[in-house]
């Protein structure tokens, strides 16, 4: 009697797990398909007008070739709508890659802050983990960026593994002085630094995602953003 109690429970455990990595699954599916549609309405050269009607919170376009980032970018009225928003404004547990609220002019003052999930498929900023290798950074030194002023080149320049209170999470910085101190804090603070070089004169972009190196920790990647030709 007791070994028939035991295996209807595990088998009711069984049940239960079963359903609840379907359910998971199937809303990564689902979170894929809505990006997938979007990245079809944006097209190659990025339409701004189009992207805006879906949702006028658009600021830019991220993608990073061989990886899976390939993904609009919004700025919200604060920085929990996105965590669990996609960009069509549906529910969906990957969010949206988003600007700092507080940003203001994103991707167009001396540094940008782009928040972006740690997704256990591997999407969204998933891929930002294998960064900590500098060999992977030296075979895949940039990203691109598009803005309704143009496309950037985002040339890494420092990788750094921080706590989610680091004082590098800082933006509108405006006097030259306390710009060289931020890149001089970026600087110290990295697990490593590329050739990049940068100065006070550069827009950076900051592009941070949830680790599990120790508790609250956070994967930045420091990237300098330069026009293409």
């Amino acid at each position: 009697m007791a070994s028939n109690v035991i295996m209807i429970c595990l088998a009711g455990i069984m049940l239960v797990s079963g359903w609840k990595v379907f359910t998971i699954l199937r809303n990564y599916q689902a979170d894929k398909s809505v990006y997938n549609k979007i990245s079809e309405e944006a097209g190659d050269d990025i339409d701004f007008d189009a992207l805006r009607k879906i949702n006028p919170d658009v600021i830019g376009w991220l993608y990073y070739e061989d990886t899976v980032i390939d993904y609009p970018v919004v700025q919200g009225e604060n920085n929990d709508v996105y965590l669990s928003m996609l960009f069509d404004r549906t529910w969906g547990g990957c969010g949206t890659l988003f600007a700092d609220c507080v940003t203001e002019a994103p991707f167009n003052q001396f540094n940008t802050i782009v928040y972006g999930h740690h997704m256990k498929d591997g999407t969204m900023f998933a891929c930002l983990k294998e960064l900590r290798d500098p060999e992977y950074c030296a075979k895949h030194p940039k990203l691109e960026l598009t803005t309704p002023e143009g496309k950037f080149d985002l040339e890494i320049w420092a990788f750094l593994n921080e706590p989610s209170d680091s004082n590098i999470y800082q933006t509108n910085i405006k006097a030259e002085e306390d710009k060289q101190k931020y890149l001089d804090l970026a600087e110290s603070l990295a697990d490593y630094t590329t050739d990049v070089k940068v100065s006070t004169e550069d827009r950076l972009v900051m592009l941070s995602t949830c680790a599990y190196e120790f508790e609250d920790a956070r994967y930045i990647i420091a990237c300098k953003m330069v026009p293409q030709k």
